[in-house]
């Protein structure tokens, strides 16, 4: 009755209020965190009654905030919507209760619309107790992180469709996706602080045949490799497979790559500059390298955290830079912002770098490791993976099982 009521507003020939997005992103079984777009300069919180418990008034945390693709057609692909919120202050972090957004992946968003009128405090404000009057609440889940800068952090969502809560033996139904926590079955931790099935060790380190190699990639499937290495400054002519070699960006608004400050703000400065591009040929080859040469395969660089090195964040922030902590659990970190002095540590400064991308192609990346200079402890490996292993835990149809 109530979505009905809502339904017949909006399709009235003058509407008296205006409609109202609310988004929900059940965090944890005991927290939600609530939240609604903010108009223009307009800042102020909005409330509603629960969907489920009409006596609970639910604040929704007023942020910048942006979505696309919710649209529903009744032919080809269903919706995949994405939803992008403000990363510049933290009021995002605080509400989501992490700056890890990783671990929101396979999480529930839900979306409530209303009309303002209908909202605590409008003219029509059901009150408490009564059932909200809103249209027909649309729940999805986090499929990935699409995209994560010092400025932003996007959401690909996906539809539960009718699988939502169906199990197989040990596991729950996903979509292309494994659902494992990674390095949540590290053997680093403690028997009772494991989880799920992803046995990749916290720290990157892998062993083969006795010797214990150190094996970092990005979200992107990318390998992230000690700035020690050599890289020849590509010519044209025929590069070996497996070669390492740099080519340069020039930072300005030609090449759309430009560099933060601290603040956030653009570096102007740096403009004209130039950044290297790292790249590893995959077979012998005289094409040049590029992100659509089929030959080669971007890598990225880290080195040890200094405490005073400036590292740099950027507009297109696969540019970032990478270190290596050089206390506690030894993690590879990506810059967020431009910093000094900042040790890396979940923030606003830094965020994991050795993360997965949750694709087929990221186990293979990491099991699939294999050393260029085999026997000898290195973190570089062949641009070609080694296919002989077999993934140890079934993340996706095929692998052996993991109970």
């Amino acid at each position: 009755m109530a979505e009905k009521i809502a339904v017949k507003q909006v399709q009235d020939l003058e509407q008296s209020s205006g409609l109202v997005n609310l988004y929900e992103i059940e965090v944890s079984t005991s927290s939600t965190a609530f939240l609604a777009p903010a108009k223009d300069t307009d800042l102020e919180d909005i409330q509603l009654y629960d969907f489920d418990t009409h006596t609970q008034l639910n604040t929704y945390k007023a942020i910048p905030l942006g979505v696309e693709g919710f649209e529903v057609t009744g032919a080809g692909t269903a919706p995949r919507p994405v939803i992008t919120f403000s990363n510049v202050t933290t009021d995002f972090e605080v509400a989501v209760g992490t700056t890890d957004f990783q671990s929101l992946v396979g999480k529930k968003l839900n979306r409530r619309r209303t009309l303002a009128k209908y909202l605590k405090g409008g003219a029509s404000d059901p009150g408490s107790g009564n059932t909200p009057i809103e249209f027909a609440r649309q729940t999805w889940i986090i499929d990935r992180v699409e995209q994560q800068s010092a400025l932003e952090v996007s959401f690909e969502l996906t539809s539960p469709f009718n699988v939502e809560g169906l199990t197989l033996p040990y596991r729950v139904v996903g979509h292309n996706a494994c659902p494992w926590v990674f390095q949540g079955a590290s053997p680093t931790k403690t028997v009772t602080a494991r989880k799920g099935g992803c046995t990749w060790h916290e720290e990157g380190k892998y062993n083969i045949n006795g010797t214990t190699y150190s094996s970092y990639v990005n979200q992107d499937d990318e390998y992230i490799i000690p700035s020690s290495t050599s890289f020849t400054t590509y010519s044209s002519g025929t590069k070996s497979a497996n070669s390492y070699h740099k080519t340069t960006t020039t930072l300005g608004t030609s090449s759309g790559v430009r560099r933060y400050k601290s603040n956030g703000t653009i570096d102007t400065s740096a403009d004209n500059s130039t950044i290297n591009n790292y790249w590893q040929a995959i077979k012998s080859t005289t094409q040049a390298p590029s992100d659509t040469a089929s030959d080669w395969a971007r890598v990225r660089v880290f080195e040890n955290y200094n405490a005073s090195t400036t590292y740099y964040s950027y507009t297109d922030d696969r540019h970032n830079n990478y270190v290596k902590a050089t206390s506690g659990t030894a993690f590879v970190w990506k810059t967020k912002r431009t910093l000094v002095g900042e040790a890396p540590a979940h923030g606003i400064y830094w965020c994991r770098g050795d993360v997965c991308g949750k694709r087929l192609g990221s186990c293979q990346a990491r099991f699939g490791f294999n050393p260029i200079s085999s026997g000898t402890a290195s973190s570089t490996g062949k641009a070609i993976k080694d296919t002989q292993y077999v993934l140890p835990f079934g993340g996706f149809p095929g692998a052996r099982k993991f109970k």
